[in-house]
Order: C-alpha cells, then structure tokens, then sequence
C-alpha cells in the first residue's frame, strides 16, 4: 500500500472512532435519561389535585366531595385517599349538610365516604366535631364517632356516636358502655 492510501485509511479510522465516541457520549446517555423521566412521571400520576366528584340519585339529592390532593388507594383502585376534604350533601326538603375534614377515603363506585381527622360537620344551626365520621351514600346515613361533641340551639353534647338518617332526619346520640351518660348542657340566654 501506498503512503497515501495508509494515510486516508488512518484519517477514515480516525474520524469512526470519534464518531463512535461522540455517540457513546451524547446520545446513550440521553436515552438513559428518558427511562428515568419516565418513572418520576408514573410516581407522580398516581396523585390527583383539585378533585372533585359530583353524585345525583334518582330524587334529586346530590354529593358532591372537593378535595386539594389525594391518590388512588393501593389496596383497592376504586378508593382514593383525599386530603383537606369538603362533602357537600343536598338533600330535598333539607338543609345543606357540610362536612370538612383532613383526610378521607372515597368510594368511586358506592360513593361512600370515611372522613377521619378533625371531622367537622354543620347544617343550619347544628355543629358537630368528631374524629371520624361515615357517610353510606345509599342509605343516606351518617355514623359519626370518637369524641363527638355537638352544639346547636343553645345545647351542647358529648357523646361516643351519633347517627343521623338524612332523609326522615332522625337522630340518635348514645355512649358506647352502658354505664356511661351523655353529658347535656343546656345554655338559657346565652348563658349557663
């Protein structure tokens, strides 16, 4: 071979090679990178921001359930964890029933709902703070429990439950030994 032969051969290999390496360099990496942007991304899509779910029985009553943030329940994909909660409960011939809480679990399917964690719940005139309360959408019942206390109409309880039919509106306050008592307190003009 010829000087000039060898010396094209060796420019030739010459510029392979730094092809070789400037695609080893640039370009794997890049798609290394992409693998990784996408499992941040399937982490990030399991949590839901500014929620909300709208329900309306054939009577005309609705529920609807805000919540800022929340994800879908390991255990069971029609559950989802909410965070800072607001149930709003319309009812035909009733008042509005509010319900906030810190933390739920909602039911996609059923629409039944677990509040749990500072549990407050109000409706013209009522007040009732609890530590859980339980909401069977289809029976229109709520359970509501753990250091229950209601205020309204000058009265105040403190109860272990409280249950509350929403439709016939009847209520029952009870403590769960059967030697406890519900405490009353009775405030006539705003006062004791």
């Amino acid at each position: 071979m010829s000087t000039k032969s060898l010396v094209q051969s060796g420019i030739i290999l010459v510029i392979i090679i730094i092809i070789f390496i400037i695609y080893i360099f640039f370009f794997l990496n890049k798609d290394q990178e992409i693998i990784n942007n996408s499992k941040i991304n399937t982490d990030v899509d399991n949590r839901i921001v500014d929620l909300k779910y709208n329900a309306i029985d054939e009577d005309g009553n609705s529920y609807v359930i805000e919540s800022k943030s929340g994800k879908v329940s390991e255990k069971d994909k029609n559950i989802l964890i909410l965070k800072e909660v607001i149930g709003i409960i319309k009812i035909k011939g009733s008042e509005d029933v509010i319900i906030l809480s810190d933390f739920a679990e909602y039911n996609k399917m059923t629409f039944d709902t677990y509040f749990y964690d500072n549990v407050k719940l109000t409706s013209e005139g009522h007040s009732i703070i609890s530590d859980i309360l339980f909401m069977n959408y289809i029976d229109k019942n709520i359970n509501i429990e753990n250091n229950v206390v209601y205020e309204g109409y000058n009265n105040k309880l403190l109860a272990d439950m409280i249950q509350i039919d929403l439709v016939s509106k009847f209520s029952k306050i009870y403590m769960l030994g059967k030697e406890d008592k519900v405490k009353v307190e009775l405030k006539q003009n705003g006062s004791n």
